[in-house]
């Protein structure tokens, strides 16, 4: 019942904001030499795929792999909104995910793991906030992409194996039931975080989650279904198996512009027309424009973390920026989700947010690279490449940020 009373105030109070499109709704494409059109225009193809394509709102949108669906270059991660990176209000929260669809990003991540279900519950507020099908978004249900995980321990396994048929089916109707998605299914289902081991109990002939996988996509109630995790055997272990789970594969803190070891993985999964989300296109917070010293620190999940190559190398990418009036997050946000993004090209990234103001810095910041001045950070990139880019391909693999899942509390 209080449950309720939150979605119908959440409810009421976007239905009472006058909302008009901001004006990054209302950006106009243009052609230019790395490969896109008008809005009106299909992108022309690379490599026998297109970059990307016209969508529904200003956001270039790509192919999510064999899927049938399409979704932006940008979606929204929601492990802030379970607090994982400090506090945050309900109602800021919910009005992030709301402004992140009026802005035209369907594409939402989650998982039960992200504060005990905090941010499923916090997204699925928004979702039935009444802010889709108005003037305020060109959004409905149809046109999003929601995803969740299952694999992780805790009670909405039902007392089951995380990676057991039982514990799958319990997870995903702990996520349903929270996410309450306007079409009634989970777009896509993810097995999180899992290792070579998990994937054995998993794969297991008899009560393995994978039959849960098969049977959730049979029934409709999940569109794809497929993996996130960093390890990079585990991935391609998945995107080969031959049960043919692996819709989608979600990358962790692989392709950005410091830390770039996806290539294999996008190159399998390119074989199996399986489709790759970006998770971490600003590293951690690294890239995300703010001194990285001061944004490897923040929440209490990176407060104890030492990395200081990493920082550093972070660190003169920045001011390499700075020095050249170039906006070192749009520059970030270019190398992972643009044009010139890798090839066979990654279907959308995930940045994380946790306030309204925040998604709409990120959304400008995307454009700003990718769309209103993509000639600019075409060629920006190019630059920063000849200047750094060596000594990132040879920057020590040990010097990187990894977190041991087992040891940090979500």
């Amino acid at each position: 019942e209080a449950s309720s009373k939150r979605r119908r105030g959440v409810s009421q109070l976007h239905q009472n904001r006058a909302r008009i499109r901001d004006g990054l709704m209302m950006v106009t494409w243009k052609m230019t030499r790395v490969g896109y059109r008008t809005r009106s225009a299909a992108c022309r193809t690379r490599n026998g795929q297109r970059a990307w394509s016209s969508s529904s709102s200003s956001l270039p949108s790509r192919q999510l792999g064999r899927t049938g669906r399409t979704t932006p270059i940008l979606g929204l991660g929601g492990v802030g909104l379970g607090e994982i990176y400090g506090e945050v209000k309900e109602a800021d929260a919910v009005d992030c995910v709301v402004r992140a669809l009026e802005l035209g990003v369907s594409l939402i991540d989650t998982s039960p793991n992200y504060g005990n279900g905090k941010s499923e519950e916090r997204i699925g507020m928004a979702l039935n906030s009444g802010v889709l099908g108005t003037s305020a978004t060109s959004l409905n249900a149809e046109d999003l992409t929601i995803i969740t995980k299952c694999g992780d321990p805790g009670p909405q396994n039902g007392g089951h194996s995380p990676f057991s048929r039982e514990g799958v089916h319990a997870s995903f109707r702990t996520s349903l039931g929270r996410l309450q998605p306007p079409s009634g299914k989970i777009e896509v289902f993810l097995l999180h975080d899992a290792s070579q081991a998990d994937l054995d109990e998993f794969f297991a002939a008899e009560a393995g989650g994978f039959e849960a996988f098969r049977e959730l996509r049979a029934d409709g109630s999940v569109g794809a279904t497929g993996i996130g995790v960093r390890e990079h055997d585990v991935l391609l272990r998945f995107i080969e198996h031959q049960s043919d789970l692996g819709d989608v594969m979600l990358t962790v803190n692989d392709w950005n512009l410091i830390r770039r070891y996806a290539q294999p993985v996008l190159e399998s999964a390119a074989r199996k027309g399986s489709a790759v989300l970006n998770g971490g296109p600003l590293y951690m917070g690294l890239l995300s424009g703010i001194d990285p010293a001061v944004s490897f620190q923040q929440g209490a999940m990176k407060s104890g973390i030492r990395r200081p190559a990493l920082i550093d190398l972070a660190q003169r990418a920045r001011s390499w920026c700075l020095d050249r009036d170039v906006d070192f997050r749009a520059l970030a946000l270019h190398f992972a989700a643009g044009p010139g993004a890798p090839s066979p090209p990654i279907s959308s990234s995930l940045v994380g947010a946790r306030f309204a103001s925040e998604i709409e810095e990120l959304v400008n910041s995307l454009l700003l690279g990718c769309v209103t001045q993509v000639e600019k950070y075409t060629a920006a990139a190019e630059e920063f490449e000849s200047v750094l880019g060596a000594e990132i391909s040879e920057f020590d693999p040990e010097a990187h940020f990894y977190y041991d899942k087992s040891k940090i509390d979500l």
